[in-house]
């Protein structure tokens, strides 16, 4: 299992926030997602087959930036 936290730009709201949420929980091996909308990072939970790659790729096809 790994934890990584990754910090992203562009979420506002409760809203994108939850979506972003569900749809990171939808990846195969993730199991559990963070996100602090003040700090603007994500602490996801994780075992293979996912990867730090894939999950940074997600975020940003859901519209955020990957700062890190």
């Amino acid at each position: 299992m790994t934890v990584s936290k990754v910090r992203i730009d562009g979420l506002e709201t409760q809203q994108q926030l939850d979506a972003l949420k569900q749809r990171l929980l939808k990846m195969i091996g993730v199991s559990n997602v963070e996100i602090d909308l003040e700090l603007q990072q994500v602490s996801i939970e994780f075992e293979t087959p996912t990867n730090l790659n894939s999950i940074e790729k997600e975020i940003y096809d859901d519209g955020y930036k990957v700062l890190n």
